[in-house]
């Protein structure tokens, strides 16, 4: 929710604006550095969008569609995300990595694509948003919204995207299906097809400022370092998460090392 994401007051106000006064573009596209908070912006404002009794400043969490939304199990809340090939391309799809994605989710909006390969045991294998996925989307998207509210497909790293995928999309955005969001979240716009960056409306999302990591470490991760590890995160909490596991690590091992000489 809003209030889960880390800084970017400002960001928040302007979407939350947008959506109470109904005038939310029919297509966003986040980008900013890796660990800002796109991700965990993009889907904070889904579950706003399609939050049945919405507050002023977040989704309810509450009722059916939020509780469903928390889950990341909602029925018009869709995900488009970079995968491995699945046995053969004409199978590699995003569901085939759906219980893999929920999971990543569960435990933190705040992860890179290192992260997502390691949970799908990718090792060197390259990822992609292969062209069997258009067809999904097109489904996907074609079918009524279930709760009779909006839809909200959330892509991750669209500049992944197979070209005849991509093409699909920027259909999609020329001609948007009734109700119909897409939040687009990137780490390389200058990848994306430039028809589709014209189409969408850009939110520039900058790094966090330190004394707001160092909040988030010491209340989700306490640490004594809290304050040095967000000063080198140089404005990314995923870089923070990242050092404090090291530091763990490293603890780690001297404890081992120090029981074995003695």
């Amino acid at each position: 929710m809003f209030k889960q994401v880390i800084g970017q007051d400002d960001i928040k106000a302007r979407l939350i604006n947008e959506a109470r006064s109904g005038r939310v573009p029919h297509a966003i596209l986040f980008t900013g550095p890796s660990g800002c908070g796109k991700l965990a912006l993009a889907i904070a404002f889904a579950r706003y969008l399609l939050c049945e009794h919405p507050s002023e400043n977040d989704a309810c969490g509450k009722y059916p569609s939020c509780r469903t939304s928390l889950g990341f199990v909602h029925p018009d809340l869709h995900f488009v995300y970079p995968i491995i090939k699945y046995k053969k391309t004409e199978t590699s799809i995003c569901e085939a990595y759906i219980k893999e994605w929920r999971q990543r989710l569960e435990q933190g909006l705040y992860f890179d694509l290192e992260d997502w390969l390691a949970d799908m045991k990718a090792e060197n294998q390259q990822v992609l948003i292969y062209a069997a996925e258009s067809e999904q989307i097109q489904r996907k998207l074609s079918l009524k919204s279930t709760l009779g509210g909006r839809k909200v497909m959330v892509i991750w790293m669209p500049e992944k995207m197979h070209p005849t995928c991509a093409n699909k999309l920027l259909k999609l955005i020329e001609e948007p299906p009734t109700d119909t969001i897409f939040l687009l979240v990137s780490d390389e716009p200058e990848k994306i097809l430039p028809t589709i960056l014209s189409r969408t409306q850009r939110i520039e999302v900058k790094g966090i400022a330190p004394s707001k990591i160092a909040e988030a470490i010491q209340q989700y991760h306490p640490a004594e370092d809290a304050t040095l590890v967000a000063r080198t995160a140089q404005g990314s909490y995923t870089a923070a998460l990242k050092a404090i596991d090291r530091s763990r690590d490293n603890d780690l091992f001297l404890d081992l090392f120090i029981m074995l000489m003695r």
